[in-house]
């Protein structure tokens, strides 16, 4: 079973590569992705080095000269099916915005420091001089990226970073968003027109989110641009200002491995510690719910905790940020019936509390399973030693891949008449985290 999951892994990364960077699928989405091109570069490590780095350096082409690195780095086929697209987004107003590259106009989950750090410990086995070399080249990129989430996400210098927006934080419609963006309402505001691109699968698009979303998601968009993309402007005035514990999860632990590599490499990283000890005193201040056991997202700009059961909330634990107590206390939220841990009906981890009553199986974060979320979550649960756990969310996430395929996410619902893949196949991080996992030391 192995050897072929692997090689087929292997061969949708293969199929997917541009010759420059890897899509993150054949058709829906044909640019490259921010936090996907980290994944996937994890993934062609343990089986061609030349490709991980060059899916990184792609990717930081399209960084700003503020240090912002973009949710998408466009290919050459611009406006390839896919909305929006640069004359949407026109990022090249920005005053940062990079000469060679055209990108969009906000960033994704910082995953960079951890990735670089994983795929550095691959490929020294082979050829340390060249990964070390490597490593030089990519740290001051990324520290120059965790320094703009510091200088312009923290408005109160609390170690905390917001995002403008729920495509920068990787879960699009995820649950944790909809108060906020229910008070957007399109009705009273000018909506620039636009065209979806990601409805041309009648089976597909019914489990995308929602046109009232896109409505919103395109103000916020219109917005930014509106204010060419200047952080301070865009602060004062946008309504979508959140403290997402996933995003900061993957800052937290991207510090940690920064850190680690600017010792390898001999590099200045006392301010790097500084902004790791901040940003995790912070997180249990201000963001660990001690009643339910989990880590909330904070809501700026109406200065509220947001109480909303999805996994975002368990990923603290890729950091460090729980004491072991705490931990102890998230491994029980995840045994429990809001997640199904101990429950032989559902496959883990479901991206939203199986308790909530508006929970959608099938619909994109509002309730499936998403490989990274669970490799993430993999990763977490093995620096608490909490191995069991640990094993059931690999076994999980390797038999869904082979009984269904490399989709994008999966009903967690074992019991399912339905078919349990989800959204669009020979999904790119889905492979390549399969790739990773089967490789595992």
């Amino acid at each position: 079973m192995k050897e072929k999951l692997l090689e087929t892994a292997k061969s949708v990364l293969l199929k997917n590569w541009t010759g420059t960077f890897t899509k993150p699928a054949p058709n829906l989405y044909p640019h490259q992705w921010n936090w996907d091109a980290g994944f996937i570069a994890l993934g062609y490590a343990h089986f061609d080095w030349p490709k991980a780095k060059q899916e990184l350096r792609s990717l930081f082409k399209g960084q700003w000269s503020n240090g912002m690195l973009p949710q998408i780095v466009f290919g050459k086929e611009k406006d390839a099916h896919y909305f929006p697209g640069p004359d949407f987004w026109k990022a090249h107003e920005a005053y940062a915005h990079p000469k060679n590259a055209v990108t969009s106009g906000i960033s994704m989950p910082p995953v960079h420091g951890f990735i670089l750090w994983r795929i550095f410990q691959i490929a020294s086995k082979n050829d340390l001089k060249d990964s070390r070399a490597f490593l030089e080249e990519m740290f001051p990129k990324v520290k120059k990226l965790h320094e703009y989430f510091y200088q312009y996400r923290d408005p109160k210098n609390e170690g905390l970073v917001y995002i403008r927006h729920p495509w920068e934080g990787g879960t699009d419609n995820s649950p944790i968003w909809d108060t906020v963006l229910r008070g957007i309402n399109p009705a009273e505001l000018e909506i620039p027109s636009y065209k979806r691109q990601d409805l041309q699968n009648p089976e597909a698009a019914k489990h995308r989110p929602t046109d009232l979303d896109y409505d919103r998601y395109v103000y916020l968009v219109d917005l930014f641009r509106r204010h060419q993309y200047d952080d301070d402007a865009i602060y004062k005035e946008c309504p979508f200002l959140i403290q997402d514990p996933l995003f900061n999860a993957t800052l937290v632990w991207s510090n940690e491995c920064l850190i680690k590599i600017g010792q390898e490499i001999g590099a200045e990283v006392a301010e790097i510690i500084h902004w790791n000890e901040l940003s995790i005193y912070s997180f249990n201040e201000k963001l660990w719910d001690e009643d339910r056991g989990i880590y909330n997202a904070y809501d700026l700009r109406n200065e509220q905790l947001i109480p909303v059961f999805t996994n975002s909330g368990l990923m603290p634990l890729i950091g460090e940020v729980p004491t072991q107590e705490q931990a102890e206390e998230i491994l029980l939220k995840l045994e429990s019936p809001h997640f199904g841990g101990k429950d032989d009906q559902y496959f883990l981890c479901p991206t939203y509390s199986l308790q909530s009553e508006n929970i959608d199986f099938q619909k994109y974060w509002r309730g499936p399973i998403w490989i990274n979320m669970n490799w993430l979550l993999y990763q977490g649960l093995l620096r608490y030693d909490m191995e069991d756990m640990a094993a059931k969310v690999k076994a999980d996430t390797l038999q869904l891949i082979e009984e269904y395929g490399f989709y994008e996410y999966f009903d967690p619902r074992k019991s399912s008449t339905n078919n349990l893949a989800c959204g669009t196949n020979q999904f790119s991080w889905t492979a390549a985290l399969c790739i990773d996992l089967l490789m595992e030391a």
